[in-house]
Parts: structure tokens; C-alpha cells; sequence
């Protein structure tokens, strides 16, 4: 027969402090992406737009909802829609999404910054890209572009001391006004997918 091991041991003993500190994460999580996107409506009325791109910001922002999920289910994200205009609608072309996640490579937390077009512009993360690439955002901490999955990684900064609200706060605002310059590349995008012509 075998004994617990010191793991196993570690937790009975600790079992209490350990869902704390889970309610605890989960509530800091929730409070730091609500936070960044209170400090974004702040800096810049809503929607942010340009004559043919325009960013709608969310009302609020995306939790865990199950309290006994795994943990690494956790997460707090807010949900950009990117806008273009084509005839006189602004049509949702992508999504921003900006937050605190797990990360499956590493297994650990990250604060991350993703652009996920919607189906029917699968060719806008190609455009985007290449635009993020030739300025000096391009180079930011964790930046790919994810072919398989048509998404673009912007930003993904592990869950350490520097990472501050301050921090993150500047890398949502530099993601988005960087989207906002993207208008013509955006235009060769959207304007090569037929049957969205009202």
C-alpha cells in the first residue's frame, strides 16, 4: 500500500488557503481587465473611429461563469468589435480581444492581446499582420501571427510583478490606435470578399 505523497499532503493541509487564493485570483483578474477597459472608454470617446474603421468598445467584460471549473479555465476578457465601412454600414470584419487567459504552451496565466477576424474575412489577420509588422509595435513581447487559426497574437506578457495596470493599459491603447491606421490595407481585405455588398 502507498503512502500520500507530499503533494497530496501539501493540499489536505493547505486546502482552505488554497481556495482563497483561487477566489482571490479570479476577483483580481476580473477587477484588472474591468479596469483597462474603464481606463480605454476614458482616453477617447466611443466608438474610436476613422472615416472607414471603427472600434466598439464592450459595455463589459467576459468572466468564468461556472465558481468550480478547472482553474485553468479562468479568465477575464473584453471583446473589441473592429468595424469597416463598406457602402454605408460599418460591418463587424474582426474581433479584439484583450485580457488575462491561460496560456497552454506555458501552463501558466498571461495578459494577452489577440485579433480574430470574423468568417467571412479570413484574409484581414494577413493584412493586419503585415502592417504590425513593419512598425515598432511589431516586435512586442509574445507577437505571431497564428495562420492555422487566422489570428493574430499582438501581445501576450507573462503574469509577473511588471506587469502593471499602467502596462497593460498602454498596450490596449497602442493595439488600438494602431487599428485605426489600418484602413487601406483593411480596404484590399474586406473589398476581396464577395456577396457583402449592400
Amino acid at each position: 500500500m502507498s503512502a500520500l505523497s507530499e503533494v497530496s499532503v501539501l493540499i489536505a493541509q493547505r486546502a482552505r488557503d488554497i481556495e482563497k487564493a483561487r477566489e482571490i485570483f479570479t476577483a483580481e483578474i476580473r477587477a484588472f481587465v474591468i479596469g483597462i477597459l474603464a481606463g480605454i472608454r476614458r482616453v477617447r470617446t466611443d466608438p474610436w473611429t476613422t472615416s472607414r474603421v471603427r472600434l466598439d468598445l464592450p459595455k463589459e467584460a467576459d468572466f468564468e461563469a461556472k465558481a468550480s471549473s478547472e482553474f485553468s479555465n479562468q479568465y477575464a476578457t473584453a471583446r473589441v468589435s473592429l468595424r469597416f465601412k463598406k457602402g454605408t454600414n460599418f460591418r463587424v470584419i474582426a474581433e479584439v480581444q484583450f485580457g488575462i487567459e491561460f496560456d497552454e504552451d506555458t501552463g501558466t496565466f498571461v495578459w494577452r492581446i489577440n485579433l480574430v477576424p470574423a468568417a467571412s474575412y479570413n484574409r484581414v489577420d494577413d493584412v493586419v499582420w503585415h502592417q504590425w509588422r513593419a512598425t515598432p509595435l511589431g516586435t512586442s513581447p509574445g507577437s505571431r501571427h497564428l495562420d492555422r487559426s487566422n489570428t493574430i497574437r499582438f501581445i501576450s506578457r507573462a503574469i509577473a510583478p511588471e506587469l502593471t495596470a499602467e502596462v497593460a493599459f498602454n498596450d490596449t491603447k497602442s493595439v488600438l490606435e494602431f487599428l485605426l491606421t489600418t484602413e487601406g490595407g483593411l480596404a484590399d481585405a474586406v473589398g476581396l470578399d464577395a456577396g457583402y455588398d449592400e
